[in-house]
């Protein structure tokens, strides 16, 4: 056998493992790192119940060093069920013999190793749980037990676990006696390691192979590429006016693409009341177009885990953009191009229970509610309760109260009456404000949405849900599928692997990375859980000829990766800003550049060898959000 690794955690500083201090949300859609020493291990679970707690896992020495379980079973709710651990963050195994020491300071939950891990919701489980020896293998929200028996546990023994893994026969092994052994297929490789509820110490985490299973090892890397690498083609000094993954694009009268970059205040409750500060219009060459407001560049300014209403849309069809945002308390439309003010309208008032007499807009989307054939009217909404909806000349046209209305909702003409409807939350509503349908749908909220059709022939609305998941249903009000997922974050589609569409989906809170891709059927194609955050699953139209899935712009977490999982392009290693991503076609050639930035610096790479005029219809730059589902298409939806 080989010693293939080791792990007593002495190189590890006598402190917490690193984690997000705030547990917050920017993760959502920021690559953002917890600083500190990690090893060769990362820990996949984030949770906003842990705010105000520390992290999970922490070093200590006694006679040794020890990783410690170091937060107990505070979970409850939707999460009651996730398993805090650590893993190694190493290619997955496939035969091999697991061997870790580990102590209970607790006994009143599960603590032990996990093994053939696919991800933090799809494992098997090996340990100790009150009075008993446990072996089980995790599917998304369903367990099943493989052997349990009673055992007499005590706190502070250093048990001995090992697992045996020899293709798909388990044998099981508790303090050298064998406890247990079966054959298990479901799952044929994965990554191992430490997972408990209950507080406890782990130590001498060995892994070990036959020569011959060592080899084959070594040898099953990730496929790298026939991709043409990544080239640099511009560098944007943003000065004092950067910011997160707030910048919204439009379009200057010669065609060229400009940007706005958006900083904010924070008005009580976190970021729930943002207001925006300072707007900055440059073209692409980073000169300054106009600017409005007063440019603070510092984390408080720049980062924030929710929309800013701004939008730009030629909204009175005269052939230039015009810019709406919200700040102050009024609903403000500039001309994009000199900055210059059109018209102001204050925000709706609110009842007693607001923090404010007025409105503090959480989010606009323009929309053609009257049947102009152009976006004239537009939505502006409280986060998560109201929407208001106005035509152009400030005229009240409707409000929305119902569900929770989500983050952004979906506008698009439905039902081809030449008027938009609203998809918000789990309601349909029509162009004069009234629900249509309603989801039995009652609990968290719809982050994403994309409405389209994979087979070409039904279109459906695909739901980012939350807690509640995957979900797809008809643009009547049917549901197709549920599909659990943890908490369905974020959700792409495009032609990753084929001619047919695919349909990706990422989780967050509870159970972060996680990304999954279905076919056109809707049938899981693979799933694998991905270090790091801040993973777009942006459609990249990236050499005219393949679509890849953008994740951040990491060079150790991020890339390109293609419809089968692997990372088929890298970000090269040349000091580039890595906190935001997108991707955009800035020169209108049918070929999408790669945008990074932070709050200082802007890096725009693209294929170095590519063919133009692929031209695929995206998103629409006039609906720009953090919390909108993308896709790249063949066929022209309006939106």
């Amino acid at each position: 056998m080989r010693k293939v690794y080791f792990e007593d955690f002495s190189d590890f500083p006598l402190s917490e493992f690193p984690y997000d201090l705030g547990h917050s949300a920017l993760g959502e859609y920021h690559h953002l790192m917890p600083e500190g020493y990690m090893g060769n291990w990362y820990d996949p679970i984030n949770n906003h119940q842990f705010r105000s707690l520390d992290g999970s896992w922490m070093v200590t020495y006694s006679d040794k060093y020890y990783m410690e379980q170091n937060r107990g079973n505070v979970l409850h709710g939707h999460f009651e069920k996730v398993l805090p651990c650590l893993i190694l963050n190493k290619k997955k195994m496939i035969n091999y013999v697991l061997n870790v020491q580990m102590k209970l300071y607790d006994l009143k939950y599960f603590a032990g190793v996990t093994f053939t891990y696919v991800h933090s919701r799809k494992f098997l489980a090996f340990g100790l749980e009150k009075n008993r020896v446990k072996v089980f293998y995790r599917n998304q929200d369903v367990d099943k037990v493989i052997y349990e028996n009673a055992y007499d546990v005590t706190d502070f023994h250093l048990y001995d676990l090992k697992v045996i893994v020899k293709d798909c026969h388990y044998q099981i092994l508790l303090d050298g006696k064998s406890i247990c052994e079966f054959y298990f297929d479901d799952i044929s490789c994965g990554n191992v390691g430490i997972m408990a509820l209950s507080p406890c110490a782990y130590t001498d985490f060995t892994v070990m192979m036959e020569d011959i299973d060592y080899q084959k090892y070594l040898m099953e890397d990730e496929k790298k590429s026939m991709f043409s690498p990544l080239e640099l083609i511009k560098k944007i000094d943003l000065k004092n006016f950067g910011t997160g993954r707030q910048i919204r694009f439009g379009h200057l009268p010669n065609g060229d693409i400009f940007m706005i970059f958006v900083q904010h205040q924070k008005r009580m409750m976190r970021d729930s009341f943002a207001h925006i500060s300072c707007l900055t219009a440059i073209d692409l060459e980073g000169n300054i177009l106009w600017q409005k407001g007063m440019p603070q560049n510092d984390f408080n300014n720049t980062l924030i885990s929710a929309d800013l209403p701004i939008q730009i849309y030629d909204m009175d069809n005269d052939g230039v953009d015009e810019v709406i945002y919200a700040q102050n308390f009024e609903v403000i439309i500039l001309n994009a191009i000199t900055g210059e003010e059109k018209k102001r309208m204050k925000t709706p008032l609110m009842d007693e229970s607001y923090p404010f007499n007025r409105l503090n807009v959480d989010a606009i989307r323009v929309a053609d509610f009257s049947n102009k054939g152009y976006k004239s009217d537009f939505i502006i909404k409280d986060r998560y309760k109201n929407v208001w909806a106005y035509d152009y000349n400030f005229n009240l046209l409707w409000h929305y109260n119902h569900k929770n209305t989500g983050h952004f909702p979906y506008i698009f003409d439905f039902n081809n009456d030449g008027c938009d409807e609203m998809y918000v939350g789990y309601d349909m509503v029509d162009s004069k404000g009234n629900i249509l349908w309603s989801l039995p749908i009652n609990s968290d909220h719809t982050d994403e949405i994309i409405y389209t059709s994979l087979d070409g022939k039904n279109e459906y609305l695909f739901l980012a849900s939350g807690n509640e998941g995957f979900n797809v249903c008809t643009k009547d009000g049917e549901i197709i599928k549920s599909i659990p997922v943890g908490h369905a974050q974020r959700i792409s589609c495009g032609h990753f692997l084929n001619d047919k569409m695919q349909i990706c989906v990422t989780s967050f809170w509870g159970a972060n990375g996680i990304v999954y891709l279905f076919d056109d059927r809707l049938n899981l194609l693979w799933e694998k859980e991905l270090v790091g955050n801040g993973n777009v699953i942006t459609p990249v139209n990236y050499d005219g000829i393949h679509e890849l899935i953008l994740l951040n712009g990491s060079t150790k977490y991020g890339g390109l990766m293609d419809g089968n999982g692997n990372i088929v392009v890298e970000f090269p290693n040349d000091g580039h800003p890595d906190l935001c991503a997108e991707a955009l076609d800035i020169d209108n050639d049918g070929v999408d550049e790669i945008l990074l930035w932070d709050q200082k610096r802007m890096y725009i790479y693209k294929a170095k060898e590519y063919i133009k005029g692929n031209y695929k219809e995206k998103y629409p730059l006039y609906a720009f959000s953090n919390y909108r589902g993308e896709f790249s298409l063949k066929k022209i939806f309006k939106v």
